[in-house]
């Protein structure tokens, strides 16, 4: 079963998995064939059990569980600290739940109560909501309107060892047809996973990794030059459905819509951040009422119309 001690972006992995090929900062311990035949993987929700129910909010109140929530703010930008992290609630955290309340237009109230614990254990992008370094080690998380590439004529490609069957690299093709068309000016077009500007490929994703994080956008330096590559790594122990497919999506059994998640993931890659308005394809968690979001809103147009 897995640990759900939220330790999964950049620097951690970057020490303590430099073995793993790539050394790529989300922790994977190999590549995944995509699933053909049967249903992703169900929720535990171990993490909840631990902390569930809430407790009623107290400056330096001991809450079994509130370390993994700490860690939680601490990798996606709403928390300044670093591990081991403490139970104990202090001013700080206080402070990180109620940013993330606000953000996320939850009733702010400084404590963990149902309705923030629900929106934190939703399945979600493993970007940061706020942006962190550039480069580290030649590779990066995208950051809010990062051109990377530098050119109009863009490629991508599908890792082979994934054995993305056609019916996905065509969710994959239209999505980034949706983005092109989009920006008006870019050029997005099919070559060879090792050619490619944007490489796309499953993986399985190493012990620590919660269940929630379906996948993660990245840029890295190519080894031994200045070339930058974009990188689409998601987890392949999901079960992700094409459009033929919509009536089975169900985040709870571990069934995600991939032109969703494809649509989000490229957005990163051409420079958009996350959005905290519902009804954005860059809002980072997929909610039980949007389970699909393909189209972009008016505010990804015209955010994405800016930008280029």
């Amino acid at each position: 079963m897995q640990s759900y001690h939220f330790a999964f972006i950049l620097l951690f992995f970057l020490l303590l998995h430099q073995s793993l090929s790539a050394n790529f900062p989300v922790p994977y311990s190999s590549t995944a064939k995509v699933k053909k035949n049967k249903r992703g993987k169900t929720f535990e929700n171990q993490w909840k059990r631990e902390i569930w129910p809430p407790e009623p909010y107290a400056p330096q109140k001991k809450i079994k569980g509130l370390s993994l929530i700490k860690n939680y703010f601490v990798e996606f930008g709403y928390l300044q600290s670093f591990a081991p992290f403490s139970d104990f609630l202090d001013p700080r955290t206080i402070s990180a739940i109620q940013t993330f309340q606000r953000r996320f237009n939850l009733q702010v109230t400084g404590n963990l109560n149902n309705q923030t614990l629900n929106q934190i254990l939703l399945p979600r992008c493993g970007v940061p909501d706020k942006s962190f370094p550039r480069f580290i080690n030649n590779e990066a998380l995208p950051s809010y309107k990062n051109r990377w590439f530098g050119k109009r004529n863009l490629t991508y490609g599908f890792l082979p060892e994934s054995e993305i069957p056609e019916s996905m690299r065509k969710v994959f093709r239209d999505s980034f047809t949706r983005w092109a068309t989009a920006t008006g000016v870019l050029n997005l077009t099919e070559t060879t996973y090792e050619k490619a500007d944007i490489k796309v490929g499953f993986y399985s994703f190493t012990e620590g990794v919660p269940e929630q994080l379906y996948g993660i956008s990245s840029v890295r330096l190519e080894e031994g030059s200045n070339v930058s590559i974009g990188e689409i790594r998601l987890d392949g122990s999901y079960y992700w459905a094409v459009p033929n497919e919509n009536d089975s999506v169900s985040w709870e059994e571990g069934v995600l819509d991939l032109e969703s998640v494809a649509m989000h993931e490229i957005g990163h890659l051409l420079g958009l951040d996350h959005s905290f308005m519902k009804e954005s394809v860059m809002y980072p968690y997929i909610l039980p009422s949007q389970q699909q979001k393909i189209q972009l809103s008016n505010f990804d147009n015209n955010d994405i119309l800016q930008l280029y």
